[in-house]
Parts: C-alpha cells; structure tokens; sequence
C-alpha cells in the first residue's frame, strides 16, 4: 500500500510537468508549398519544427515525440518524423505513393498532431499550396542573381581561372585548408595574441576572427569563379565546373566546422565560454579571444559566403535529396556556422542597461530593440540569403536563444523579446518582419533612429550623428532589395513601410540638394564623396527601386510629386525656396531659388548631445571641426565638392572659430572629437528666415578655442556674429581665428581695404595679412564677402600654395583661398575678441561697393559680450535675438528682456506679427520660456504645431500686456507630454516654434 501511495504520489507530482510540456510545445508550421505536377515521394518545401530545437544539445527531443496526419481531404501526402544531424525533430511532407499534385494550383488542408508515443500533445492546421512556382524559386530567382553585383557577397575577391586552378590544388594538397591559414581551423582562438592599438582600442589586431575573414574571402572568390568563369561557370567546362564545386564543398565544410559556435566549444578554466548557441564566437570578445568589430558587424563572415552557397544551392539541394553524405553535412554544417550571424557579444545582451547600443531594451517605449540602427542594411543581405539556404520555410531564422520570448520568461513582462514583438518561428516570416524594422525612430538625444526634424542617426555612442549618406541613406532604403524579395507573395510588406521611405525621399533629401549636388556637412562619413553621384546616381537609383519592389496592392501617397522631383535633378532644374531648421541634428538650410536667383546656405552646430561627421581614414584627420559652427553658402553648387576639399585646410573650415593651428589633427576613433560641453546649441526657423545659436566649448583638447556665436539668414544675406572669442587651452601657440570661408579659387579674389581695391588671381600663391579697423569687403565668384570690425581685426587671406593641405594624397593641386579674420593669439589683448560678416550670394565685384552701402543702412548689429547678440533689418522689419543667458538687449527701437537662454525671431509682416521661438538648451523637462518686449503684441492664447516630417499639434503660446509692451509665455514640450509627442519629447523639447499674430 505504502508503495501504491508514493507511485501515486510521484505521478501527481509529475502531472504538471507533463502537461505543462504539452502545453508549451510550439510548432513552426506557417507555410508550405510544392510544384504543380509533382509525382509520388516528391518532398514539400517547409518542415514542420518545434521551438524547443534551439534548445536539443541541452534538452533532447523526447524518443517518443513524432508527427501525425489526423486528417486530409485526398491523402495526397504523406508525413515522416525525422532529425537533421543536429538531432533536431521535423516532420517531412511529401507526395504519397501513386499521387500527383496536378496540372493546376490548390490548396490542400490537413491536421496534423504532435504526439508523444500514443500521447496527442498538440494538434494544429497547415495549409499545402501546390503552385506554378515555389516561394524558394521565387526568392532564388529575385535574389540570386543580384548578389553578384556586391563585392561583399563574395569577399571582394576575383581569381583569374589560372588561380582558381592553383586554390584548387592548394586545397586539395593542405586538408581542405588555405596554406598560411592553417591556424585558424584549429578553433582555438587563444593561440592569438591580442594586440591593442593605443590610438583604437575598438579594433585590436592579431586575434583569430581576422584569419576567418581571409578564408571567407577567399572561399567567396571561388564563388564568383563558379558563377560567372568561363571555365569554372554555368556554360563552362562540366568536368572542371565539378572539380571546382566539390572544392567548394570541401573548403565550406572544413572551415565552418572549425569555427566555434556552441558555448562549449570554447572551454575557460575547464568550463564552456557560455551557455547560448553563438557563445563560442560571440562571448571571444568579452574575454579578449576577439576584438570589437567583427564580433558586433557579425556580416563580415557570413556575406562572402553568400555567392558561393547560393550558386551552389541547386547542386547541393539535389545531393540532399539522394542522402549524398557530404552534401548533407554541408548543409548542416551552414545552418551551424551562420548562427554566429544573430550571437551578439556579452555587453550588448544587457536588457536593463539604458547605456547599451541600442538603450534600455525592455523600456519598450524607448527602445525599438537589439539591431534597431542602421546596420540593418549590412544584416539584411545574409539575411535574404538564409532562407534559400535553409530551403524550409519553417525552419527559424536563429537558434540563438536570447532571440526568443521564452529566455526571458515573461519578464519583465508576457512575451518581452530581445527583439520586442518578435520571437523566430519560421525563416520566410522571420526575415519578412525584420525588413518592416527599418523604420525605427529615435526617441532620445544620442539614440539610433529617424529623428523627427527628418534627420536620421546611426553611431551614437558619442552623441547624437547626421548621417543622410553614410550610413543614414543605407538604413531607409536598403530596404528595397528586402520589399522587392517579398513583394506580391503572402509575406509582402504593408504599404506604411514604402510611404515612410517615400516620405523622406520627397519631403526631407530634396532640400538638401542643390545643383545636383548634396551637402557634404550631413553626409556623415561620406562627407568627402562625390555628392554629385549621390544625387543622380544613388538616390534616383534608390528612388526606381523603392517604387519597383511594390506589391500589385500597395498605396502610396505623392508618388508622382517624387518622380517629378527626380526628374528634375537629372535635368538640374530643380530649385526650393525655404528655410528649414533639422533642430535635433541642430542643423539649418536657408535657400532660394524657386522665384529667385538660386543660393543654398546651411549650417552645422554640435553640443553636449550632438556631434559632426566621422572620419575614418587611419592616417590622417580631416572633418574634426565639422559641426563647430560650420557654415557654407553656395551659388554655383560646387563650391565645396569633393574635388575641392580633397585640397582642403581642414583646420580651416567656413564658420569655425579655433586656433589655426599646422599640426595634424589626432587620429583613432572615427568620433574622436566627441561631441562639445557645451549646452548651447539651436537652430530656429518660420519657413522663410531662420538663425543659429552656439556656444563654441569643445570637450576634446586638440582645440584651444571657445567663443558665443550667432548666425542669421535674411532672404540673401547671410549675418556672423561672434563675442567673447577666448582661448581655452594653450593648443599649438598661434593665433585664434574666425574663418569666413575657403573654396576654389577658379577665379580672382578682389578685397578692398582703407579705400583700396586689391585683386589676387588663381595663379597666386599669397599669405596676407591685414589689419582692418572699417568696414572691408571681399569677392570671388559671385560671393561677396562683407567685415564689419568693432575694433581692430587682422584680416587674413591664403591661396595657392600658402595653404596647408590636410591631406596630401587626395589633393590635386588646384589651388583653395581662405578667408579669415585673427583675433590674435589672446584674443582681447591686440586684436578684438568679436567679429561681424556678412556672406552676399549671388553679386558682382562690381556691385560690392552699393550692396555694403544698402547692408548698412539696413541693417543693424547688437552684441553684449557673452549674454545676447541681435540683427534687425529695417527692410524686411525683421529682429532676431539669441540670448546665451537671460538678460535685456535692445535693437531696431525695440527691446526684448528674456528670462531664459533662447532664440527669438519677430516678422512685422504688415498684417500680422510671426513670432518665432526655440529652446537652445533642451532637456526635456523644462516646460516654458519667458520673455518680455516693448512691441505691443495682440494679448492672447496662440496654439503652436512643431515643425519635422509630421508636424504634431503643440503646446501653447500665450501674451498678456505689461506696461507698454507684453510678456510672453511659451509652453514647450516636456516630459508631461511624452505620450503626445509620440514619447519623442525629448527631441521636441528644442522644436521651432512659431505662431502667427493677426494685427488688432
């Protein structure tokens, strides 16, 4: 009896467990298809799998575990429980014996059970479509072809066929192993040593994932061979086209079974590196076996394999399917090595962490998730390639475990992923949804994301990047190749992820082009590309496919305005009147030329929450300063392409206030020069005028120069204000200056000085100093140049050879100018610590003298050192303010007295006043902005709505009298409103504001 009550009692106990399994079982069963006129013993194309397959070397599939049909209509299939040679369970459909799919397409439903023994655990519906062409024929078809195209996907490696021969027989003669590379295949990376570069400690050298890379490059390069060789290709010779393929086979196999992918590959101090599918290449890194780069672009493995394996799927998948032993283990041994391509190194797997790569994953309000950057395009072409080479659409996209809901289980909270919405389940699915994942926004300062003023950021591990080339314009439209794979199938791309693409392309890059050419200020690391072929080449390119990878179904919005754009930039007619303030990027562009003479003028402030662009030559240093103020007007377009600033003095940059110093600038890190300390930094604009405001305080300590800043754009003139020039640190010794432009000089400089006028032609190489106390002007092309000292300035102009080129190995001798205004090397002691110019687009030398006349009589200039700078125009009765902290400063017989540091911009418009206004120090939990002004505004409650891609309804704008004049009262969006500002508030925080004021 005793007995009977403890078996009792241990099968009550067990009860649970039990039924809990057979609750918890999921099965990945989402799609199958088969070819129409398949004959008996013809395989389905999708495997039914299990979730817990990731999971078989720690938990094995139950013996009794198996696959049932319950029920068909015609019993045209039958089902078969096997194991891949990991021992992973499928069940197999294929065409029962003396069966036909037939001549025409259907669908054929069965139920299907899971059991264990006699045991049902699971019962579930699939759907078999018998279909003219397969998806795997589809995908093959569309992604195939065009890999050939990318030099990645095959290592960037091309043999001659007289090479390929001798790899053939260099592998043949070492073991399947390239000579000199022996090494690696060992699998123990701790046989390298790991060698630290003082100046990158991001990518140390001499660890084992870089003799990887050379064997997968070179494998890739066979690859090639065996798609296009006239020898070695499809119309080449048969016998040495099968000599290469079992070469191929061979050389795969031997070397993605010699790279450590499981935990206990890899054993430290006795104990496996990890516990996950992955570790044993991931968790390398966290133990100083890797370094940083290859680890976490995981791409830089897996792409050159992808020419090789998918021009040999049909081979290979016809070997599988006579049970051919090496093909079999070969494909095996794939799906094993490309997990490596989801295992993510240990500081990257943190959950909690607000300071990782991709901020706190499980504040899903904030974050979008692990791979939520830009990087997603370089991903996405292994990516397309996987589910060709599983060749099973059901088969999960990883075995990686930290990528499904069940490793977390449910905290913190039901269903949290790695990937929040998304656990594998099947690899068509899978990849479907992760090229829905392009769009992600940003929802803080220094996050990855599409920023709402329509900017995009990648690396932002400093701070917050502009990146609209590199690596920006990659994240929103890679996609297409991803679109194009599934368009008009059941995994085609809902129609908001092509309008939010379109969007951009329409309403956000136009305006950054001028004369066919982008601004190299916000093309990130592309900043010395051609901006030129970016313009007709890349961005139409990427146009046509967007709107080719349509599905039949999708709609889209302003279609044919984005064609008729493109077409006019091929035929350089394009013209935009506006200005435009990207407020986050801290980031401004003042054009016109719809109904005016063209001129295009931006600007590139950074802060403490923003940086410029990355550099990453090895060598040589060039766009440190970029983001210090910089600010360049342009007439003709090409003003600053990439051919002239390959003659660049980069120290010299148009806007910059430094120390001119003659020494290279530091190397390592690509954002080395960090973003500033200072808090100070915005853009404003209303549509029509716009100004900037900076507080130059560089964190790095190359450069030696602070100064208060202020830039101005009414209609064409272009206003540079500056107080407060000081030096910060000793630097080199020499002086501090404000440079006011460099370009090509393709045609003479004409200066006028103490009643002068001066010409310096494109032959002249001259190092001029000058001092200036009265107004003087400059010209070249058909920019003027317009020096307002209030006190004694050196004016400096270099051309030709006097100019310190940066880089020497770009340059090609065509002589820059600069122009520039010393402030000595202690600014304030012999030469003023202030400076004023104003940029004239569009004027004759000719004309230079009445234009500065008109200039003075219009306008008027206010600075109190270090507190407040102010510009009126008389004509367009327009003021413009920028407080560096609250005060009082009067212009134009007017006299504003703020409470906070700010912008302010008012339009007297004749029937209504336009009052515009910004927060230069966002914070996000600021609420309002004060300030007072002696113009008698029409009291009362003005509602805002913010400028960006989506203007959203704003806050409030109130005035309310106060002696002559009124208070005003800005609400401004803060953290309370983070649900209404699409929890962007953050970055709303510093949005232009403007409200109209109708005259009473």
């Amino acid at each position: 009896m005793k007995n009977k009550l403890l078996f009792l009692l241990v099968i009550l106990m067990a009860f649970p467990i039990l039924l809990l399994a057979a609750v918890q079982e999921k099965v990945f069963a989402g799609y199958f298809d088969i070819p129409t006129n398949s004959p008996e013993k013809t395989e389905v194309i999708g495997r039914i799998h299990l979730e817990r397959n990731k999971d078989v070397l720690t938990n094995p599939i139950p013996a009794g575990y198996h696959f049932e049909i319950l029920t068909q209509t015609n019993g045209l299939f039958n089902l078969e429980t096997r194991y891949d040679l990991s021992k992973r369970i499928m069940g197999v459909l294929t065409v029962a014996k003396g069966k036909n799919t037939g001549s025409m397409p259907a669908n054929h439903c069965l139920t299907i059970a899971l059991k264990d023994g006699d045991k049902q655990l699971k019962k579930f519906n699939i759907t078999v479509k018998v279909v003219k062409k397969t998806l795997w024929s589809l995908f093959y078809e569309r992604y195939t072809p065009g890999t050939l195209n990318n030099q990645r996907l095959y290592g960037r490696i091309k043999y001659s066929d007289d090479e390929v021969a001798a790899k053939i027989d260099e592998l043949k003669n070492n073991d399947w192993k390239f000579v000199g590379l022996e090494k690696c295949y060992q699998g123990r990376p701790q046989d390298y040593v790991f060698k630290i570069d003082p100046a990158n400690d991001h990518a140390p050298s001499g660890t084992i994932e870089y003799d990887w890379a050379k064997v997968a490059n070179q494998i890739g390069g066979l690859g090639y061979s065996y798609a296009t060789s006239k020898v070695y290709g499809p119309k080449g010779n048969p016998e040495k086209r099968k000599e290469l393929r079992e070469t191929l086979y061979q050389a795969i196999l031997t070397y993605t079974n010699s790279v450590p992918v499981e935990g206990n590959d890899i054993m430290i101090d006795g104990k496996p590196i990890g516990n996950c599918t992955g570790d044993g290449f991931s968790m390398l890194q966290a133990h100083k076996m890797a370094g940083m780069q290859t680890p976490t672009h995981q791409w830089a493995l897996t792409d050159p394999l992808v020419v090789p394996v998918l021009h040999l799927m049909p081979e290979l998948l016809a070997g599988m399917k006579k049970q051919d032993k090496i093909c079999m283990e070969l494909h095996n041994s794939l799906i094993r090595y490309l997990q490596i391509f989801f295992a993510e190194i240990k500081s990257r797997r943190a959950i909690d962490n607000p300071e990782g790569r991709w901020r706190e994953l499980q504040d899903t309000i904030y974050s979008s998730g692990a791979w939520a950057d830009a990087n997603l395009g370089h991903r996405s072409r292994t990516m397309l390639a996987l589910p060709i080479i599983w060749a099973d659409y059901n088969r999960p996209l990883t075995y990686v475990q930290y990528w499904y809901s069940d490793f977390y289980h449910d905290k913190p909270f039901k269903d949290f992923s790695f990937s929040p919405g998304w656990s594998p389940h099947g690899v068509v699915a899978d990849v479907s949804r992760w090229m829905t994942k392009y769009n992600i926004v940003a929802h803080k300062y220094i996050q990855s994301g599409f920023q709402p003023d329509g900017s995009v950021s990648h690396h932002t591990d400093k701070g917050t990047d502009m990146v609209m080339v590199a690596y920006g314009f990659e994240w929103l439209t890679d996609c297409n190749s991803g679109y194009e794979y599934f368009k008009d199938t059941d995994f085609k791309i809902d129609d908001q992820y092509y309008q939010f693409q379109l969007d951009r392309l329409l309403n956000i890059y136009p305006k950054l082009f001028y004369k066919q050419r982008m601004d190299f200020l916000v093309a990130g690391r592309s900043f010395l590309d051609d901006m030129h072929k970016f313009v007709i080449k890349t961005y139409s390119k990427a146009v046509k496919s967007m709107l080719n990878a349509r599905s039949k179904s999708t709609k889209l919005k302003d279609e044919e305005r984005l064609t008729d754009i493109c077409q006019q930039l091929q035929n350089n007619t394009y013209e935009y009147s506006g200005t435009d303030a990207y407020w986050v990027q801290e980031y401004i562009v003042h054009r016109r030329g719809e109904n005016e003479t063209p001129f295009y003028t931006s600007l590139k402030l950074k802060s403490e929450r923003t940086v410029g662009a990355e550099d990453f030559k090895k060598d040589v240093r060039r766009s440190w300063h970029m983001g210090y103020g910089i600010l360049q007007v342009k007439t003709k377009g090409d003003e600053y392409s990439d051919r002239v600033l390959c003659n660049f003095d980069w120290h010299a940059l148009p806007g910059l206030t430094e120390e001119w110093r003659t020494d290279p600038m530091p190397l390592g890190h690509a954002q080395a020069s960090l973003p500033g300390l200072n808090k100070i930094s915005g853009v404003l604009a209303d549509g029509k005028t716009g100004m900037g405001i900076y507080h130059h305080l560089p964190q790095e300590t190359y450069s030696s120069a602070t100064a208060f800043k202020s830039y101005h754009f009414i209609e064409d003139k272009i206003i540079s204000l500056g107080s407060n020039v000081s030096r910060l640190r000793p630097g080199q010794g020499k002086e501090i200056v404000t440079f006011i432009d460099q370009s090509a000089l393709n045609s003479p400089l004409t200066w006028y000085t103490d009643g002068e006028i001066q010409t310096i032609v494109p032959e002249q190489s001259v190092d001029i100093a000058k001092e200036i106390k009265d107004v003087c002007w400059l010209h070249q092309g058909n920019k003027g140049y317009v020096i307002l000292p209030a006190k004694k300035l050196s004016l400096q102009i270099k051309s030709g050879k006097e100019i310190n080129i940066t880089d020497r190995t770009i340059a090609d001798k065509r002589p820059n100018f600069i122009i520039a205004v010393s402030h000595g090397i202690d600014p304030g002691k012999v030469w003023d610590h202030s400076y004023r110019y104003v940029q004239l687009p569009n004027v004759s030398a000719e004309e230079m003298p009445e234009r500065v006349k008109e200039l003075l009589r219009d306008f008027r200039f206010v600075t109190k050192e270090g507190a407040a700078h102010a510009v009126y125009s008389d004509t367009d009765k327009i003021w413009q303010y920028a407080f560096f902290k609250p005060g009082t400063i009067s212009i134009g017989n007017t006299t504003v007295t703020s409470e906070d540091v700010a912008q302010i911009m008012l339009h007297d418009s004749d029937t209504e006043w336009v009052l515009s206004i910004n927060n230069p120090i966002p914070d996000g939990q600021k609420q309002t902005l004060t300030f007072s002004t002696s113009v008698k505004l029409p009291a009362g409650t003005y509602t805002y709505r913010t400028k960006g891609i989506y203007p959203l309804k704003g806050e409030n704008v109130t005035v309310i009298p106060e002696g002559k004049g009124c208070k005003i009262t800005v609400e401004l969006p803060d953290s309370r409103d983070a649900e209404k500002y699409n929890y962007q508030s953050d970055l709303y925080a510093a949005t232009p504001i403007t409200v109209n004021i109708p005259k009473k």
